[in-house]
């Protein structure tokens, strides 16, 4: 995406008739202070009528006990920006949930003080407002308007959804160019599909009811695989399906690498620390136990990918020493449920005569060097070594075929 001109992120440019009703139906109702504030009397003076001004009228205030924005005002869109306030896509609520989890406790709610003022202070500053998907361009993407003052019904992929999810979606959706071993997704690439065709509206907006107990692969909105790939017809279109479907993801055999994270960024490091920013993010690829074997499309299968996360021991001790300690650390895995968006039918394990040659690792029916795509507990051992605990559940120890060790 190129940059962005200065005029283009200020200014709005108005169609020829200099009408701003024939920029956007919005203002065939509504001036620019019925949303933004200020005070419209003061035609020749900037200052006094910019006082008051709202720079992102769509972003949530409590006033009197009722959270609101400018979108949820009287006829204009009450009941999509009540659903959308506690939406998952609007709250975080998986990470609050996790970080609650290892802060011992079963609710957010729960946290100490410090903790749940750090978080809403800084890992909801990359919550979307109403105007972050459907007028401008994200803040932490660069700012500026993505098409004039226009509401888009559809947001931008490029300046909205991906803006945002970058490193573990516009990385591997994208992919790069002239690198065979980094395509971009097949779904982007050769099918030409965005992603709205996956995750529609009522997923970004419908309201969240279990907020204690929701994440995204627990959100009974998500797509599927198995919305376009119905398990019962791929099952036994080829050997590979019918001996692998009941025991791994898809993601096994058909994701490219992926981006990883080595260590976590809330202190600021991913500003100023020169070996923060030469090993995060890190493309690699490993198969662990699969960390939820309760999921709604992967229940009971064995295998799954997994992608470590920014987590540590000492992660929120900037936010207080109430913060500082997390007691159940060591129970949730840091290596995490995968499902990256580097799809291909043709990957560094399918592509291969035989394809085990790629993937198993016993001598004579594969090869040892392929046991570096599985996640062994002496790995984390020595790069996390503070997660060998936390991490029991998924590493694939004890757990491959007979001779694969």
């Amino acid at each position: 995406m190129p940059p962005m001109a200065p005029w283009e992120k200020v200014y709005i440019k108005l169609p020829r008739s200099g009408n701003l009703a024939d920029l956007d139906h919005h203002f065939e109702e509504l001036s620019c202070v019925d949303c933004h504030g200020g005070d419209k009397t003061q035609n020749n003076n900037k200052e006094k009528a910019h006082k008051g001004l709202i720079q992102d009228p769509s972003e949530f205030t409590t006033v009197d006990g009722k959270v609101s924005n400018s979108c949820a005002g009287e006829e204009c869109h009450t009941s999509t920006a009540e659903e959308y306030h506690n939406s998952l896509h609007q709250q975080l609520w998986g990470e609050r949930k996790y970080v609650a989890l290892r802060s011992g406790v079963s609710s957010f709610d729960q946290c100490p003080q410090s903790t749940r003022d750090g978080f809403n202070g800084e890992c909801t500053s990359c919550h979307a407002t109403c105007g972050d998907c459907h007028i401008s361009i994200p803040n932490s993407a660069g700012k500026g308007l993505v098409n004039d003052h226009r509401f888009q019904k559809t947001p931008n992929m490029e300046k909205n959804c991906t803006a945002c999810h970058g490193s573990r979606v516009a990385f591997d959706f994208y992919g790069e160019e002239g690198l065979e071993e980094r395509q971009g997704d097949v779904h982007f690439k050769t099918l030409y599909m965005d992603c709205f065709d996956c995750h529609n509206q009522s997923e970004m907006h419908t309201r969240v009811t279990d907020t204690d107990n929701t994440d995204r692969y627990t959100y009974d909105l998500r797509p599927s695989c198995f919305d376009c790939h119905p398990a019962d017809s791929i099952a036994t279109i080829n050997l590979y399906h019918t001996m692998h479907m009941d025991n791994m993801t898809c993601y096994v055999c058909h994701s490219q690498k992926y981006n990883n994270c080595s260590a976590c960024h809330v202190k600021g490091e991913w500003k100023t620390d020169p070996d923060y920013q030469e090993n995060n993010p890190h493309e690699d690829f490993k198969i662990g136990l699969n960390p939820l074997p309760a999921h709604r499309d992967f229940s009971d299968v064995k295998y799954a990918v997994v992608r470590h996360i920014p987590i540590a021991p000492d992660t929120y001790e900037n936010w207080g020493s109430a913060s500082a300690n997390l007691p159940d650390y060591n129970t949730i895995p840091t290596w995490k449920f995968a499902s990256p968006h580097s799809i291909q039918r043709w990957t560094p394990r399918t592509d291969a005569s035989p394809c085990y040659n790629n993937c198993h690792t016993k001598e004579g029916f594969g090869k040892p060097e392929n046991k570096e795509i599985f996640l062994f507990r002496a790995e984390i051992q020595e790069k996390w070594p503070d997660e060998v605990q936390a991490n029991d559940p998924v590493v694939v120890d004890g757990n491959l075929p007979d001779g694969w060790e």
